[in-house]
Formats: C-alpha cells, structure tokens, sequence
C-alpha cells in the first residue's frame, strides 16, 4: 500500500509538474504586443476560431480580428490572411466570417487572402505559409499564442505573434481556454502539430 501511495504521489505530482510548466509557457507570451508599434509588417495572419450561427465571429475570435485590426491600420501596406476551415458546427468557415468582418471595417478586399482548409493551428500556419511575405504577425488569443509560436518554429517559419487580450464575463471561462490550451501545448510537444 505504501509503494501505491508513494507511486500515486509521485505520478500527481509529475503531473502538477507538468501543468505548472505549462501554463508558465503560456503566460510568457500573454502579453506579447511588441508588433503594436511597428510599420514595417508585410503580412498579418490571424488564426481561425469558433463562428456563430448567425455567421459572425464569436466574441474569442472578433478579439482576433479586432486586434489585427490595429495592426492594419498602422501597416497599410500588410496583406491580411484569414485562416480557418468550416468547422462541422458552424455555418461557414472561419476564413469566410473573418473576411466578412474585415470587410464590414473598411478592409478592402484585395489586402484580404482566405484560406479555408485548416483545421487547427498547425494546419493554419502550413496552409498559410505560401502567403507570408516579409515580416510576418500573427495574431491570436494572449492565452493561445504561445502554442502558435511553438507550431510555428516546429515548421521552421520566422514569425512574430500578436496577442489579442481575451475579455471574459465569466470566470468559468478561464478553465475552459487554459486547460484547452494546455492540451494543446502537451500534444503539439509530443507530436508537433494540433
């Protein structure tokens, strides 16, 4: 019973372990916004995410595009990629609702490049590659850039990120993104994709 307990202790604890590093990872880009003053970005990609039935972004990804939003218009020269499949769902893809709303916000069409095959964030950046040009942003949720950074050095591409502050009502939320994400850290660790 002792070597049970002593194992159990042992295995709850690698796994606290684990969490704590984790979740450590994701806070160090949180906060990363360092392209907020820069005029010399060529391509800002911003990642796909949930889609309302209405077709328009959920609040998650409108913070998204509201933060590449801001970069835009300091970088008007930036094409934008919008990426992201149609999830089963949702009744558009990702990438369709996103140009949608860049356009709704005086984006004109021929700065915007969808892509609409990704699935998840490494798909995302392997899609899109093929479009950076230059200094390249992307832009995600603070709680999910340092995943896409990651994914992005996984797959050999110079990037830099541009976390879009999540505001949230209830904070039952925050367990639901950062346990979310902390999979998804764990499996792009062990895989290299997700």
């Amino acid at each position: 019973m002792k070597k049970f307990i002593k194992f159990l202790s042992f295995f709850l604890g690698a796994i606290l372990l684990i969490l704590l590093v984790c979740l450590g990872l994701i806070f160090s880009k949180s906060n990363d916004r360092t392209a907020d003053k820069a005029r010399e970005i060529d391509t800002i990609l911003v990642l796909g995410s949930r889609i309302n039935a209405d077709e328009q972004p959920a609040k998650i990804t409108q913070e998204r595009l509201d933060a590449a939003l801001l970069l835009a218009a300091k970088n008007p020269q930036a094409k934008i990629i919008v990426s992201g499949a149609k999830g089963a769902d949702e009744p558009v893809s990702e990438a369709f609702s996103m140009k949608k709303y860049f356009m709704a916000h005086a984006i004109s069409a021929d700065r915007i490049i969808s892509e609409n095959k990704a699935t998840d964030t490494a798909e995302n950046l392997s899609y899109s590659k093929k479009y950076f040009h230059g200094k390249t942003v992307v832009v995600t949720n603070d709680f999910h850039l340092y995943r896409a950074l990651y994914l992005a050095s996984r797959q050999g591409l110079k990037v830099e990120g541009y976390a879009a502050k999540t505001e949230v009502t209830n904070p039952l939320y925050y367990p639901n993104y950062y346990g979310h994400e902390v999979l998804g850290l764990i499996y792009a660790f062990v895989f290299g994709t997700g």
